[in-house]
């Protein structure tokens, strides 16, 4: 049980955070954990904060479950996380080696158990996108508060 699980290191720059994530699902509340101590010691709403950690659980979640895990550090393999606080945003970022399919929303029948995670994303975010290059698929979204006049 030693073994280490993810790893917590700085961005590019000073506002921006990053963790890789071996993909073991038990590691999205770990992550979790760490986006939401980072957060509450910032001016962003606890509003955004609850929605950004359930971006950052559905994320997570889909790239350890449907994509090839990504080559990290040392000799492990897994996914990337990074934050950033933009104003009152949360801009997350979960990157991952790509799966069969390019993400995307889709529509479930009532009866299945998955395929509802960019779903819950499209309905919290502001925006969100799917960025490709070879080997890496990264899904990015911005997490703010709602204007209540639009």
């Amino acid at each position: 049980m030693g073994r280490v699980v993810a790893t917590r290191r700085e961005a590019r720059s000073n506002s921006a955070r990053s963790v890789e994530l071996t993909g073991e699902v038990s590691n999205v509340p770990h992550a979790r954990h760490l986006v939401a101590e980072d957060l509450r010691n910032t001016n962003v709403s606890p509003t955004v904060i609850e929605n950004a950690l359930i971006v950052v659980t559905e994320l997570v979640t889909n790239a350890i479950l449907h994509a090839q895990p990504l080559p990290l550090s040392g000799t492990r393999t897994g996914v990337v996380l990074q934050w950033a606080v933009l104003g009152d945003d949360v801009l997350i970022e979960v990157s991952d080696g790509g799966g069969s399919e390019r993400p995307r929303v889709r529509q479930p029948t009532s009866t299945e158990d998955q395929g509802r995670g960019l779903s819950i994303v499209d309905a919290i975010a502001r925006e969100w996108r799917v960025r490709s290059e070879p080997g890496r698929v990264t899904v990015h979204a911005v997490v703010g508060p709602w204007n209540s006049g639009t």
